[in-house]
């Protein structure tokens, strides 16, 4: 569950976004530390321009991250760790069973996904009222 403003105010200023796991544990990403991340991802991969535009425009040389600090390539790292949490999770039911899921997939439509969702979702309601039975 995301807490925190509307998507269109995430690169706006020291907003921080939570983003509460399966274990309860908080989790956290500030937009100055995410622009740093979307920054630095630009320059190592060579888009120089647009990471001196992006730096700009998102005042990430204002920010107090120490760069030296954060890995290169943290940011490609981060979302490879979510793409593999997303999946851990689609494939353990909530009684933590193993469920069979669809593969991920990034270029899959909308829809599909809204359809796994919804799946998901029914299996979840279906569990509950036999567990209530």
């Amino acid at each position: 569950h995301y807490a925190g403003s509307s998507s269109s105010t995430a690169w706006c200023g020291a907003k921080r976004w939570r983003l509460v796991g399966a274990t309860g544990l908080l989790m956290s990403i500030t937009s100055d530390e995410l622009n740093f991340l979307v920054y630095r991802y630009l320059h190592e991969s060579g888009f120089r321009h647009s990471a001196f535009t992006f730096g700009c425009e998102s005042l990430v040389n204002k920010s107090n991250i120490n760069g030296a600090k954060i890995a290169p390539g943290e940011l490609v790292n981060l979302v490879q760790r979510g793409i593999m949490y997303t999946e851990l999770e689609r494939s353990v039911a909530d009684d933590g069973t193993d469920c069979e899921a669809a593969p991920y997939s990034l270029t899959a439509s909308a829809r599909e996904s809204k359809q796994q969702q919804q799946k998901q979702a029914q299996r979840a309601a279906q569990q509950q009222q036999q567990q209530q039975q």
